[in-house]
């Protein structure tokens, strides 16, 4: 599937690799639909593109995303695309006098359960589509191989992979495709300060649509790339390392 000459929704499409996303899509593409919650950068960037239309929605409430994804798809009968990108990290252990209790819920509803609702919300709009239709959700190696901090984050993300990959077989005789984006440590405001050899955003974000116009189901990005290969040979040691990212 060709990014291009489409109407594509991208949630938290206001930082990071979603920044990124629209950043390379907007010039090419007739509307990109940008769900986030700072309203302020929801602003910047429909002064930025003129073929950006934004939504401010908390993904943390479900009647919010139930509002905005059936308002999307009412208006916009040519969406073809959605991209689940947001998330959030918490990276306090459970022992350590930093860590919320109430951030859990939060982080499971942000980063997985809103991604599961989305999915569903536009489902019954894909299917009444003639031309071709994709999910793209971003998650990480993290979701294969979990670090020893932001355990809630890792379990997100395995649980988002695994949602990915059985919603693939669900609709491998529809004409939608569902991706699996899988990203190494990215250079984004959530990771400010921590790790090295981090992968910029812009790239990340430029290997997620050329994966996608490959026609990859799940498309190793960056460093991740070599996660197959090295889970083969060992397996423990992939876990060792990954332990400490």
């Amino acid at each position: 599937m060709q990014l291009k000459d489409r109407t594509i929704l991208i949630t938290g499409g206001t930082s990071g690799i979603g920044k990124e996303l629209v950043a390379h899509l907007a010039p090419v593409n007739k509307t990109v639909i940008v769900i986030a919650t700072n309203l302020v950068k929801l602003g910047e960037l429909k002064s930025k593109y003129g073929n950006v239309v934004t939504y401010q929605c908390s993904l943390a409430k479900k009647l919010e995303v139930e509002e905005t994804i059936g308002d999307i798809v009412e208006r916009y009968k040519d969406l073809t695309v959605v991209v689940n990108n947001a998330g959030i990290q918490m990276t306090p252990m459970f022992h350590e006098k930093e860590f919320s209790f109430d951030s859990i819920n939060t982080e499971v509803t942000v980063n997985l359960t809103a991604q599961i609702w989305i999915s569903a919300l536009a489902l019954g709009h894909f299917l009444n589509l003639e031309a071709p239709a994709a999910y793209i959700n971003v998650t990480s190696g993290l979701g294969l191989y979990p670090k020893k901090n932001s355990a809630v984050y890792c379990a997100t993300k395995a649980g988002l992979l695994n949602f990915t990959r059985s919603f693939r077989y669900q609709l491998e005789n529809t004409s939608i495709k569902v991706h699996a984006a899988i990203l190494p440590l990215v250079d984004t405001p959530m990771t400010e300060g921590r790790g090295k050899g981090k992968i910029s955003a812009r790239k990340a974000a430029s290997e997620i649509i050329n994966g996608v116009e490959k026609g990859k189901d799940d498309i190793y990005v960056g460093k991740t790339k070599l996660m197959p290969t090295l889970s083969r040979i060992s397996p423990t040691l992939m876990a060792t390392v990954m332990k400490g990212a």
